[in-house]
Formats: structure tokens, sequence, C-alpha cells
């Protein structure tokens, strides 16, 4: 899986074909409890926040077959329900409402015939910001591009109805139902589902949306911070959403101890980045390897040998980066995490993820070197963090005796994600598959670290300042030079 923004994806041209989805007259939508974090959300974007979209793509072998190809996204959206979710607007607010996948009318449109990557870039990154916002239904883009050799399948989804992992598992599902609906994947067993009634739906636990605490990576709109809950998997039920903790549980004073010694706020990157409080500008993203995968097995073998993982080597290494240029000699940030419990919600696709805080205390030492004393300690402190995903990030907010202050939109964050551990990595090269997030403003810096095949590399979300590119560009030629020093050592 590649993981690009989309300034920087390169669609090949061809003839561009997309569907619109009608809600069908016959059923009624059935109304919905919307989520802490989709409230915080929807608020944002009815006060014009951008549109936030991830899009699953992938190619297949020769021209698209549009009659197979809308079988297969029909039978994706029965699959996963929270694909039928649409927000509303209300006197009183905001709300959530759930279609009947049954009646649902899908409509073909044929798009121009690009002769660029430029223009086919444009023409469907104009398409995903119009159709993958999270008012109206639906709030995704079934799409294609054809072409005589190779071609390319495209679902562009709100944040709403999913994470990283879940492209993954789009792009698996995808292939496999296309695949089964044109007959050149003979023996495939069948993924479809009997479509569930809208009042099972109704029932359902639906993904929450966005808030300021990212999760799966993604740009969000400023909100209060809020647990993303896991949306209903299929076909067991959903996955288990962490109940209240006592007043008492130490992993609750954990949080509040976090923020409060940062006086309530939030994380934000310790460098200076050249955007003026209470401002945001257009983003940069830069696409980067930090390690190849030689280099990446020996990282992950030094890791182990001191009681670490690899992304806490890839943690301590990037705390370690940061004070070589300046920073403080403790890191603080968030870190996103799966709430993926069990074999079912491995396949479903909705946003399973929380956000926990950790610190990382950047050992002091000569050259490039990261200890195996540093390593150990940031295995530590990751484990621990991940404890506090049990805590409903609710409680940690209404809990707080100060409110929480954001002093950006955005958060400081790591992202760490081992592609060779989710459904369909196997084949993910053959399809060439990619997951595109949407290029919108930014205020701080956030970074999402995947591990592949080739080793592990880094996104780079930034504001697009002289200042920024000079401090991340660094920053990035350092942190590679840290993790260059596990394996040379």
């Amino acid at each position: 899986m590649r993981v690009v923004s989309a300034e920087l994806w390169e669609p090949a041209p061809g003839r561009v074909v997309t569907w619109d989805v009608l809600p069908g007259g016959t059923l009624p939508p059935a109304p919905a409890s919307l989520t802490y974090n989709q409230r915080n959300h929807l608020l944002g974007a009815a006060a014009g926040e951008p549109s936030v979209w991830i899009t699953a793509a992938f190619d297949v072998d020769g021209p698209v077959d549009e009659d197979a190809l809308e079988a297969a996204f029909r039978d994706l959206v029965t699959r996963h329900a929270g694909l039928s979710a649409e927000a509303v607007r209300r006197p009183a607010g905001v709300g959530l409402v759930l279609h009947e996948p049954r009646a649902l009318v899908w409509l073909r449109q044929d798009g121009p015939v690009t002769g660029t990557v430029e223009a086919t870039r444009e023409h469907l990154v104009g398409e995903l910001g119009r159709r993958c916002a999270p008012f109206g239904y639906p709030a995704f883009l079934p799409a294609a591009v054809s072409r005589p050799d190779r071609s390319t399948i495209v679902l562009g989804m709100d944040h709403l109805h999913t994470d990283a992992w879940s492209t993954t598992v789009v792009v698996d599902d995808l292939a496999a139902l296309y695949g089964e609906h044109t007959g050149r994947a003979a023996g495939l067993p069948a993924l479809r589902s009997a479509a569930p009634g809208v009042a099972a739906l109704a029932r359902a636990t639906l993904p929450a949306r966005g808030t300021a605490l990212l999760a799966a990576g993604e740009p969000a709109p400023p909100a209060a911070a809020g647990r993303a809950a896991p949306q209903r998997a299929e076909p067991a039920g959903p996955p288990a959403v962490p109940a209240p903790v006592g007043a008492d549980d130490p992993r609750l004073a954990t949080w509040h101890g976090f923020l409060r010694d940062r006086g309530w706020a939030l994380p934000t990157f310790p460098l200076p980045l050249g955007v003026p409080d209470g401002e945001r500008v257009a983003q940069r993203t830069v696409v980067r390897p930090l390690a190849d995968a030689s280099a990446a097995d020996t990282i992950a073998a030094r890791a182990r040998s001191a009681g670490a993982s690899t992304s806490a080597a890839v943690l301590a290494a990037l705390a370690a980066a940061v004070a070589d240029l300046g920073g403080p000699t403790v890191l603080e940030t968030l870190l996103p995490v799966h709430t993926r419990a069990d074999t079912a919600a491995r396949r479903s696709v909705g946003w399973h993820t929380t956000t926990v805080p950790v610190r990382i205390e950047a050992a002091a030492a000569g050259g490039d070197t990261v200890t195996d004393a540093a390593l150990a300690a940031t295995g530590k402190a990751v484990r621990a963090a991940r404890e506090l995903s049990a805590v409903p990030l609710e409680q940690v907010v209404e809990t707080l005796p100060q409110p929480l202050r954001f002093p950006r939109v955005d958060i400081f964050q790591v992202s760490y994600l081992d592609y060779r551990r989710l459904p369909g990595h196997a084949a993910s090269a053959g399809r060439r598959a990619h997951h595109v997030s949407a290029a919108t403003r930014a205020d701080d810096l956030q970074l999402w670290v995947s591990r592949t095949d080739d080793g592990v590399a880094v996104r780079a979300r930034m504001p697009r300042t002289a200042i920024a590119i000079e401090t991340v560009d660094a920053l990035l030629a350092r942190w590679a030079a840290r993790l260059a020093g596990l394996v040379t050592r």
C-alpha cells in the first residue's frame, strides 16, 4: 500500500466513469445515534471546514467491466453497514440516518477521457472533494479510470466511513468482488452478505467522526477531543466499545496528568513551523523512505533484543532527531491505535481507532546512536500508552477540572502501521494499491509511518511555509540518520 496525499497522486489518464448513488424512495431512512466525535466533526463541517476524504485505489487488468464493477460496489455497500450512513442538518443541530442498502439507486456517469496524469488527478480530486463531504448521501465516490491494458478502480470515502486499515479491506474486498463478477477469479469465496434490515442497521454502532484527536492519521476539523467509536463489524457484531473506568483508575489519572503538565493543551510540534497563531495555510506533503527492507529488519531485531517494537524504535529515533535540532529532550505526542479486537473486526470498514498520549525521552548520545537503554525505555512508554486506549476519550474530556485547550487546529501526532499484517497485503503491490488522502490546510506537523516489504517510509503533512519546509526536511534527514545508526551500531 502506497500512502500519499492528493497532490502527490499520479493516476494514469484514461476514460473516467463515476456512479451517483441515490437513496431509494421505497424505504425511509432509519434514525441512528450520533456519537460524540460525529457531532463535533459535523459542527466543524457545518462551520465550513474542508472535506476530509480518504481514497482506496488499485489497478486491474484490461478495460473496466462497468456492470461487474457496479455489482462489486453494490455488494461492498451491502456488506459494510457504515457506508449506508448519512449525516443530516436539523433545526436543533445535526443528526445521522441509515439508508437501506437494497433500496439504493445506482446511476452510472460517463466522465471525460483525460490525456495526462495532471488532468486525471485534477478531475478525480475535484469529484472527491465534491462528493465525499459528510452532509448528504452518499459521502463516498465510486469511480474508475478505464484503459485498454490496465485500469484503476477508485472508492473515495469521507472519513466518516474509513480509516487507514479500512482502505486495505476496501481494496481486498473490491478486488475479490470485481473478480467474482467478471469471472476472472473463479473459485474465490463469495464475499457478499445478506443485506441487514434497516432496523438492524439503526441499532449498529457506527464509526465516530474525527475530532482534533486524529485517528488513522487524517486531518480533522477543530473540535473537542473524543473517542473514535468502532463501526458495526460484519457479520459477528461490533468490536467492544471501551466502558467508562472508575474515577480513581490510574489510566484516567495518567491522561489527566499528561494534559495537566501541558496546561490542559493537546500536543503541538515543538520546532518552528512559521504559522502565526490562529492561522492555517495550504498543506505540504512529503513522502520519503526512512529505512529500506534490510535496514528495517535489522532495526526490528535490535528493538526486539532491547524488549521493544519496531514502532518504538521509530519513535525513539524521532525523539532523538527532534532533540538534535534543538527541540526538547522529552517529546510529547499522540499515537492513534486501532481497536480491532477480533477476526471479524479485521475485515470491517470503519473508523476503529482511538488515540493515546505518549512521552518519549531522547537520551543523550554521541553521533547517531540510539542506545539499547533508550529503545527499552521507549518500548515501555509505548506499551503503557497503549493501555490507555481502554479509557474512553469522552470520559477523559468530561472529567477534566479545566476545559481542554487547542493551541492549533491540527494535533502533533505520529501514526505507525505495519501493512504487512493487514488484509490483502500480499497482493497489494501487484494491484498498485494506494491510500490517497485529501490535501487541505495545516498548522502543525503530522506523521504517518508505514512498514511494508520495501521497508519503513513516512508521509509528513505540514504547513506550506518556508520555515516548515526547512524544519521538516531537516527533521526527516536526521530521523533517517538516527534509524541508520541503529543498523550500523
